[in-house]
């Protein structure tokens, strides 16, 4: 019997038993602001089958068990996460939650090719323009953004 798995879609706080299968559409590490030598979090952008994106961090203390097992651009088999709602200064997905791993969340890699690779999600120009210098999502070229974490791309995307 084939696994059932959950779509990014439906992600809701208060249900932790999550099966997902996802590709880690892009990861990156956030150094802490006083001391930037130092890790503060690696967070990723996720996306399903269905082209449903999310995203999820791992805290810093758990960073060691999970640093060696995700890759970016591979698929895995993942469950067992905290769902909170997405908070700060920038977002990088529409959904409206995150994902949080814990030290019980499993990772398994996963054969499978009928997720995305790239994830774009097209918006027309004329909304673009609308937006307000506030906008809480990413949006625009990331040259040095990805230049950043070693990775040179001129695409713009939001």
């Amino acid at each position: 019997m084939a696994t059932q798995f959950d779509m990014l879609c439906d992600v809701l706080p208060g249900h932790n038993s999550w099966k997902f299968k996802v590709r880690v559409l892009r990861m990156w590490a956030i150094s802490s602001f006083m001391k930037p030598n130092e890790l503060n979090s690696m967070e990723m952008v996720l996306i399903d089958e269905k082209g449903g994106k999310i995203h999820a961090l791992i805290r810093k203390e758990l960073v060691y068990l999970f640093q060696n097992k995700l890759k970016e651009g591979e698929v895995y088999k993942l469950s067992n996460f905290d769902v909170v709602p997405v908070v700060g200064f920038y977002r990088t997905t529409l959904h409206p939650y995150k994902l949080i791993f814990r030290s019980n969340t499993k990772v398994q890699n996963f054969a499978s090719s009928d997720i995305p690779i790239l994830g774009f999600s097209f918006t027309d120009l004329a909304e673009v323009a609308s937006y307000s210098v506030n906008y809480d999502y990413l949006i625009g070229n990331f040259d040095d953004f990805f230049f950043s974490l070693g990775r040179h791309s001129s695409l713009n995307f939001l």
